[in-house]
């Protein structure tokens, strides 16, 4: 999909084509249609993720095998050796050849010499003779002609050269086999794999110091807005403190990827083109929250096509919260624009960011990751409107032995809807809804949840035409029907 900057096809809300010019928009006709600028074709959730299949993976780095744990693999890790290299006790005990244990039992044991110790970090180079045994201990390699280990407690000594061996071993029981873990030339771990810390521990085994890893994306987090002030600042009247900063600088380091802080930029060409042009010259990845909707002051779009004549992907997307997202291409970078209400720039963030940053690391996949899911009963109908696909915040609740999820009231500007939520349902878009008492998946935000789960009320926050919160008092809004 390549748009000219100079002129492309966009749609208004009742679908008449238009094209921009300048900082207005116009019909085919030349009419100005005013300061209300429209959405270009709102895509579907999995229209809008193809559109990030456009970017590859950036470049390659050796590092420390210290250094690694969740890097993303550039090359093939493959076995230099059979691992283990030797016939390795699971268990203490005794080796022996599990002939000679055959028919043992506590009432007829069978007598054993015992002519020695496998002693660690050491392999023996004479061979078991029949009737004969060595006491072994965890991890300890067996002589030639062992084949089985008896534990110790299936044992009993009579002297310092005598053992009953009180259970019958089967061949190679108790026993790691050379080679049994990984053959020499294998291919332990493949390209596009997040290094895990049991990964970093078979790499070790292979005696591998360090590990050729894709580069680790840099994200330029950019705030938009007259009206936004940090965070250390008392904000005057109409404006409010940094949220989205915070928030997705968090979002970005919980992807593995590094935050780069650009600043806070009025709703100015001027200003929002040098934040811009700062982070494209630093950074792989641009984040701007705010000024990516419809209204007059919404420039992101503006500045993008008419600065750096960027390649608009994609602007609407059929997400509920999230809809104004904007994602442009700028050579070879990607830009995003996301909402400026705090919940509806998480929920972009992590249905789109996040796949994009995976695939720059080098994960083949344009999709979000499988958060932590939980199977629970829905405690009220959640109505949708066909067409969108809608993204609930819910929180848990324990009752009568069974897990409740139970929607969380509060608009995308208020960041308490995140905060007092354990995770989210999804409401597909041929769906017209959820209804109460259905099971649903529960995406968690986290792998924990805190103990105790939510009160009954929320004060101070209002549900849908309900009154003060009342968690388990359906709404006005929520009158489906299944007839």
């Amino acid at each position: 999909m390549n748009f000219n900057p100079k002129r492309y096809d966009i749609f208004d809300r009742r679908g008449v084509r238009c094209y921009s010019k300048g900082s207005a928009f116009h019909n085919m006709s030349g009419k100005r249609r005013g300061m209300i600028k429209p959405f270009l074709r709102v895509l579907s959730i999995d229209e809008a993720r193809e559109l990030l299949t456009c970017f590859g993976a950036l470049g390659e780095e050796e590092i420390a095998l210290d250094e690694s744990l969740f890097r993303v693999l550039a090359k093939p890790v493959t076995a230099t050796e059979d691992l283990p290299g030797f016939n390795r006790s699971t268990m203490d005990g005794f080796a022996v050849r599990s002939t000679d244990t055959f028919g043992a039992t506590e009432s007829s044991p069978a007598l054993l010499r015992i002519i020695g110790e496998a002693r660690m970090g050491d392999i023996s180079r004479e061979k078991l003779r029949r009737g004969n045994t060595v006491r072994i201990w965890t991890g300890g390699a067996l002589p030639p002609n062992a084949d089985a280990v008896v534990m110790v407690e299936h044992t009993q000594e009579l002297d310092a050269e005598t053992v009953e061996i009180l259970k019958a071993v089967a061949p190679f029981e108790h026993v790691v086999r050379k080679g049994e873990d990984f053959k020499a030339r294998e291919v332990l771990l493949a390209p596009g794999r997040r290094l895990r810390p049991q990964d970093l521990g078979l790499i070790a085994a292979m005696g591998m110091p360090r590990v050729t890893v894709r580069r680790r994306p840099s994200v330029a987090v950019i705030s938009s807005g007259d009206e936004i002030v940090p965070v250390e600042q008392t904000p005057p009247p109409g404006c409010m403190r940094d949220v989205n900063r915070h928030t997705l600088q968090a979002l970005i380091v919980e992807c593995h990827a590094t935050p780069v802080w650009m600043g806070i930029a009025p709703d100015n060409e001027k200003h929002i083109s040098r934040l811009l042009e700062d982070g494209l010259n630093q950074t792989d990845v641009v984040l701007i929250s705010g000024g990516s909707s419809m209204g007059s002051r919404d420039l992101v779009i503006e500045v993008l096509e008419k600065r750096f004549a960027a390649n608009i992907l994609l602007h609407g997307v059929s997400v509920s919260p999230g809809k104004p997202l904007i994602v442009a291409q700028v050579g070879s970078k990607p830009v995003f624009g996301l909402p400026g209400h705090p919940i509806s720039a998480m929920v972009s963030f992590q249905q789109f960011v996040e796949p994009l940053l995976r695939r720059l690391e080098g994960e083949d996949t344009s999709a979000p990751f499988l958060r932590t899911i939980v199977v629970a009963r829905l405690a009220r109908n959640i109505p949708s409107q066909e067409g969108r696909t809608d993204f609930v915040r819910v929180r848990l609740k324990k009752k009568d032995g069974e897990l409740l999820a139970m929607p969380v009231p509060g608009k995308s500007g208020m960041i308490s809807g995140m905060v007092r939520s354990d995770g989210f349902v999804t409401i597909q878009a041929d769906s017209e809804g959820l209804y109460k008492g259905d099971r649903v998946a529960v995406h968690l935000f986290s792998t924990w949840i805190e103990e105790s789960i939510e009160k009954e009320y929320l004060p101070g926050h209002e549900g849908a035409e309900g009154g003060a919160g009342d968690l388990f008092k359906p709404s006005g809004q929520e009158r489906l029907s299944r007839i």
